[in-house]
């Protein structure tokens, strides 16, 4: 299945310090980058080069006149995904990211700056009428972000009513979103990834296990439908633990352990990437898919940037076309 993330693509800067700064101090900055981010945009980045066949919808400047936007079109293009359906606005400019990156810990800070309108629920209808139109399919995989939550609602509403041969997976991440707005979204999808943090700091769980048996009880206001498949709470380095929603089996899987962090920046984003390469191309079973999806992000965490061994991708593409039904023609 083709898939089309539906989120933000941005600019990062990320400056690399010996370790984080104390309040109102005065640092020298070890090395500056420049590179492509935004949490979708990094996850098809990284199911592209593992043989997924991956479409970009979200919001970007144009970029015939802007350099930024030339820049995230250029970059994702060059691992194979897909920038036609990207929704160009007239007005603002590519959203940014200024990233501090400790070579003490591999730990990033970030502080987001965005002038640029989120996608609107018109223009994602758009988008995908003039893609259906010229593919004439609709067995696709959508996965949301998890941003602007009130439209994403009436997006993934569209897809389960007209597109009833999709799947649709949506990540839950951001902190300043209520449980409200997400768990209606919860409700379309097939596979949830809720991110550490989300369920510490909003929900006040400490361990997912705690939050799957909330779930299992039906506590929460949480309401599985017959498309439920399988929570994914995603743990930094101590692994994944995932639930299965028709079983309510609980399962855990661990973390890659690393001699050496350099750098953290998109680790999440990269196994979720991972795990969208398995689960959209075929019967891989769901321990497969996230096992490999934690041997992704650990290695990303091994290095700067998102970019995969050949030797790596031939690996785990293998560990997927043992099981699926088909696998997509990805960036190498």
């Amino acid at each position: 299945m083709e898939v089309i993330g539906v989120g933000i693509g941005i600019i990062d800067v990320i400056q690399e310090v010996e370790t984080y700064p104390e309040e109102d101090s005065k640092i020298r900055s070890l090395a500056v980058r420049k590179c492509r981010g935004g949490n979708v945009a990094n996850a098809l980045v990284v199911c592209a080069q593992l043989g997924g066949r991956c479409r970009w919808l979200g919001v970007s400047t144009d970029p015939a006149k802007d350099s930024d936007a030339v820049f995230v079109h250029n970059d994702l293009s060059a691992f194979g995904v897909d920038c036609s359906l990207a929704s160009i606005e007239t007005e603002g400019s590519m959203p940014v990211s200024y990233i501090l990156s400790s070579r003490a810990t591999g730990s990033r800070t970030i502080v987001n700056s965005r002038n640029l309108s989120e996608l609107s629920y018109e223009a994602f209808l758009q988008q995908l009428t003039l893609y259906r139109r010229e593919t004439q399919e609709d067995r696709v995989w959508f996965h949301f972000e998890g941003r602007n939550l009130g439209e994403a609602e009436k997006m993934m509403f569209f897809v389960r009513e007209k597109m009833p041969a999709a799947k649709i997976s949506v990540e839950i991440e951001a902190t300043r979103n209520d449980w409200g707005s997400a768990r209606k979204l919860i409700s379309m999808a097939d596979y949830i990834f809720l991110s550490k943090d989300y369920l510490r700091e909003n929900l006040g769980f400490q361990s997912a296990k705690h939050f799957f048996a909330a779930v299992t009880a039906k506590q929460w206001g949480v309401r599985l439908t017959n498309h439920s498949s399988a929570f994914i709470c995603p743990w930094g380095d101590e692994g994944v633990y995932y639930m299965d929603v028709h079983t309510s089996e609980m399962h855990y899987i661990a973390g890659a352990r690393l001699d050496k962090v350099v750098e953290t920046i998109g680790a999440g984003d990269s196994f979720i990437g991972a795990s969208l390469a398995g689960l959209s191309c075929g019967n891989v079973p769901l321990d497969v898919v996230l096992k490999t999806a934690c041997e992704v992000a650990g290695a990303k965490c091994s290095k700067q940037g998102f970019a995969l061994s050949v030797e790596d991708q031939t690996t785990w593409k293998k560990s997927f076309l043992c099981h699926g039904d088909s696998v997509g023609t990805g960036a190498a």
